[in-house]
């Protein structure tokens, strides 16, 4: 029988002679796990998304992905992008490129997470056919002189970007919420040569999208996404961001230095925000912070399907890079503490999952020792990527197609000798 592998190298080499510019190739060297992560500033976040450490959305080394990240308001979609530009900008040494429409990126916040403005690009489309070519054009001209540069590509959002079909018509005419229904078709078609490119380079694109009620749905999900079901189809990634179910809506408030007051003097100068009805200052001070819940709807790179996670945004700072780790690991069953929550911390000495008889645990009093040692052995958070698996030459184990036919043809050869035999007796 010929050779299986030469016939496949002749095959390819047919196919790419015929087809240039296609990718035709064995999975083994086609296919990779992701080695290459853009950081979403918070480590719980980071290991919800890619189910390790390091992780957060990938970004090579040879291929991206498309993401879809979609959440109520006020949930950080905007920051967490900012978070994934400022991580391939600087520490990963790469190119980043947004399609703003919402206007809601601010330069302060910018300068104090991080981000280098100077190297970061931004456009204001008018359609979302518009968008999707500029970029397409922008990164066709940069991979005509790097192919292995690192690239995000940010859409802010999908829900304020109107199609070509509804651009020009006015909201008077037959009123202009009729015309929506063309976004999902030009959606669908952007989305298709969005996910050629990020099989092709390192190149990752992030969507961000709001969330509607489905008003009237008694059973199926109560929660929609503007843009119909191609951002869902594509996406290799897809988180679903709410409030936080701490109490106070997850909002961290300043304590309120206010003087002691009358209830007379309370009403006459209308502080009712800041004094209970007993007269006490209240603990409504000003957000410093929000915690926020994201949820895996569609996960193609890890086992974290349907898992939840929160992280803390900072309004000064931007997202805390440890708050909400404790949490997840100890869904992982790689972290325990007493049942108040706030002492006897339990971890492996190797950070693996605690189990009985197992690896010798190191315990700490509170969670501010655990998180002091964390920081100094993070080590321990870290999972060994997953090599490429090259393949040299013939596998030395035996192929049990192979030996099925031998089989089926030593049958037939001793049926044709029986038959033989018997005409030779006849």
């Amino acid at each position: 029988m010929s050779d299986r592998r030469a016939l496949i190298k002749s095959a390819g080499a047919a196919v790419k002679k015929a087809f240039r510019g296609s990718i035709s190739d064995i999975a083994s060297r086609a296919l990779e796990f992701p080695s290459v992560w853009a950081s979403m500033g918070s480590l719980s976040l980071d290991r919800l998304c890619s189910g390790m450490n390091p992780g957060g959305v990938p970004i090579g080394a040879r291929q991206g992905r498309i993401v879809h990240i979609a959440g109520e308001w006020s949930t950080g979609k905007t920051v967490l992008l900012d978070h994934m530009f400022q991580d391939v900008l600087v520490r990963l040494k790469g190119l980043a490129k947004c399609s703003e429409t919402e206007g809601s990126r601010d330069p302060h916040f910018a300068n104090a997470i991080g981000l280098p403005l100077d190297l970061l690009v931004i456009d204001r489309p008018d359609t979302l056919e518009q968008a999707f070519d500029m970029f397409e054009t922008w990164h066709e001209d940069i991979r005509k002189q790097d192919t292995e540069i690192p690239v995000i590509y940010g859409f802010d959002s999908l829900d304020s970007t109107e199609a070509e079909k509804s651009a020009g018509e006015g909201l008077s005419k037959g009123g202009g919420w009729h015309y929506g229904g063309g976004r999902a078709e030009a959606l669908g078609a952007a989305l298709r040569r969005m996910a050629k490119v990020c099989a092709r380079f390192p190149t990752t694109v992030v969507l961000l999208n709001q969330t509607r009620d489905n008003v009237g749905v008694f059973a199926g999900p109560k929660k929609r996404t503007p843009g119909g079901n191609p951002p869902h189809f594509y996406a290799s990634l897809e988180l679903m961001l709410t409030a936080s179910p701490r109490a106070g809506g997850g909002f961290v408030r300043s304590s309120v230095p206010v003087p002691p007051l009358t209830k007379e003097a309370i009403k006459r100068l209308g502080l009712y925000n800041l004094y209970t009805d007993s007269g006490e200052a209240s603990d409504k001070g000003a957000v410093l912070g929000r915690y926020i819940r994201a949820r895996v709807s569609k996960t193609k790179m890890s086992t974290t399907l349907e898992s939840t996670a929160d992280f803390y945004i900072d309004f000064r700072k931007g997202v805390h890079r440890w708050e909400g780790l404790a949490e997840r690991l100890m869904f992982e069953g790689r972290l325990r503490c007493a049942t108040d929550g706030l002492s006897d911390y339990e971890m492996c000495v190797d950070g693996s999952p605690i189990a009985p008889g197992g690896v010798e645990l190191v315990k700490f009093p509170t969670k501010k020792d655990w998180l002091n040692y964390l920081v100094q052995h993070q080590e321990l958070l870290f999972t060994p990527q997953v090599e490429d698996i090259k393949v040299e030459g013939e596998s030395e184990i035996e192929d049990p197609t192979e030996t099925t036919r031998e089989a089926a043809k030593a049958r037939t050869a001793a049926k044709k000798a029986e038959k033989k035999v018997k005409k030779v007796k006849e």
